[in-house]
């Protein structure tokens, strides 16, 4: 019989409740999303401004780094070139050290200039035309040299000057003699503060960041400045694992591994430098005005919205009562559905629940010809647990068994149901008797390992007995036959001591 929805020539109460609230939903969702899209217009364009402005920060910043390395490169070539071809005699020692100390003068970013001989001894330095008894073989360029026959500058982490305090960039090339065997190093030395002077003059928000990084990830410089400087590695953020692998330059939004704050970064690789610069402006920098004028928009729109649902709520009200009587019933079935169907102590499904999956799920094996396993449980000596303990503590026993097995049936269509008293059984669709068999297994350790303490048998705790069983096995004919089965290797389970699992591949074996 057709339902009829239309009344002497009116819409049914529910009819009427649909379309009303389509059409409030209809004009609310345009209202809306027209609304969204200016938002992401306007939010796009100022993404998009601050992308424009990173940018423009790496590059300044890239150059400057790109120009004082070179620099740098230029000087260590020319005191190589002179050390490889002229061993300085002391006269000339005075001279270079003039030399050193008029490129340090005269070239920006470069705070000292060093000579070392193969041993790491200083040989000439910027500072000083005297000879000084020092010794930098065990610094990390110094080794790195020693090590590496090309003669190509090193860039190295950050440092503390042995000479004056700071924290410096040590960045040198190896000198060889004419044979090719390591004669020692040339170094320059550039602060740290140099770029960070630089940094400062650069237009980022107080949240915003400017950095130069090695390759590997150690810091060279960063706005602003933290502590831990010279220890900091940012290899595992996601600039250099994710990004910097894949390109090198760009753009990506980004939260810093160094203070959590989330920003629009601006990255490159400098040319022909093991250095990577990248600069960040903060997100909530970026979107600052952008959200004054959310929250004010939305004001307007909410008040729409707001108009517009309140005078359907005083016309779903009246259609709503109508459908009241309706959904309570509805819960009504669906609660009693699930009282029929649920133990009301374990809350797991009940002996008529399983029967009537297992009738289902018997039906389908029968026709897909695939498998179907039971397994079937009961608590060792469990009429002692209640004389010990009491049967409101044995409630108690067969909700924590109830828990742990239903933790070791996580498919969708497996099924674990109290059976009755203290056993229960599991269903499992598509499992072979191996599979079961493990299963079974899983949760008699899980429940040994739980130890519910249990005076009541030589134990002392308490554990079960399973018997498993599948319909590909000999003798299962019918679904009734798998219980059966099921019971019987239970029954032996018991009888060979308890707290094991029993199936018919073991009877198959005996015979």
């Amino acid at each position: 019989m057709k339902t009829i929805t239309l009344v002497s020539g009116r819409l049914s109460p529910k009819a009427l409740s649909v379309g009303l609230i389509a059409f409030i939903f209809l004009v609310c969702v345009t209202l809306v999303s027209a609304f969204a899209w200016q938002l992401k217009q306007s939010a796009d364009e100022r993404l998009t401004n601050a992308q424009v402005a990173v940018n423009n920060i790496v590059r300044a910043s890239e150059q400057q780094a790109q120009d004082t390395l070179r620099q740098a490169e230029s000087i260590l070539s020319n005191l190589a070139e002179r050390v490889e071809h002229d061993k300085p005699s002391d006269e000339q020692r005075v001279r270079l050290s003039k030399v050193m100390a008029d490129n340090v003068e005269t070239t920006d970013g470069i705070q000292g200039l060093f000579i070392y001989d193969q041993n790491g001894d200083w040989v000439v330095n910027s500072f000083s035309s005297e000879t000084i008894a020092k010794n930098n073989s065990d610094r990390s360029y110094f080794i790195y040299h020693k090590n590496h026959p090309d003669s190509a500058i090193h860039i190295g982490q950050v440092i503390l000057s042995r000479t004056t305090g700071d924290m410096i960039i040590p960045v040198s090339r190896r000198t060889q003699y004419p044979d090719g065997r390591f004669s020692g190093v040339v170094l320059a030395t550039l602060p740290v503060a140099y770029f960070q002077h630089f940094f400062e003059r650069l237009d980022v928000d107080k949240k915003g960041v400017i950095l130069l990084a090695l390759n590997n990830g150690d810091l060279l410089a960063r706005r602003p400045m933290i502590d831990a400087l010279m220890t900091t590695n940012i290899a595992k953020g996601e600039l250099f694992s994710r990004y910097l692998i894949n390109s090198d330059e760009g753009t990506a939004n980004l939260t810093s591994v160094v203070d959590g704050v989330e920003r629009v970064y601006a990255y490159s690789r400098i040319r022909g430098l093991p250095i990577v610069a990248a600069a960040g402006l903060s997100l909530d920098s970026v979107f600052a005005t952008w959200w004054t004028y959310v929250y004010q928009a939305s004001i307007i729109v909410g008040l729409i919205i707001f108009v517009l649902i309140s005078l359907g709520v005083l016309f779903y009200r009246q259609i709503q009562r109508v459908l009241v009587a309706e959904e309570e019933l509805h819960i009504a079935h669906r609660d009693l559905e699930h009282i029929a169907k649920t133990d009301s102590l374990t809350e797991l499904p009940n002996r008529r629940c399983f029967d009537a999956t297992l009738a289902h799920e018997w039906s389908r094996a029968c026709r897909t010809g695939n498998s179907v396993a039971i397994i079937l449980i009961d608590i060792d000596w469990f009429k002692q647990y209640n004389d010990h303990y009491g049967h409101v503590l044995g409630d108690e026993c067969l909700k924590q068994i109830a828990q742990l097995i239903s933790k070791h049936t996580n498919r969708p269509a497996d099924l674990a149901a109290r059976y009755g008293g203290e056993e229960f059984v599991i269903l499992l669709p598509e499992t072979e008797l191996a599979g079961a068999v493990k299963i079974a297994e899983d949760m008699r350790s899980a429940i040994e390992a739980a130890n519910i303490e249990h005076r009541g048998c030589t134990a002392g705790i308490v554990t079960i007995s399973a018997g498993v069983t599948a319909n590909h096995q000999r003798g299962v004919i019918v679904a009734l036959d798998l219980l059966e089965k099921a019971d019987s290797l239970l029954y032996r389970a018991k009888k060979l001591g308890r707290n094991r699992v029993e199936h018919q591949l073991r009877e198959v074996i005996e015979t």
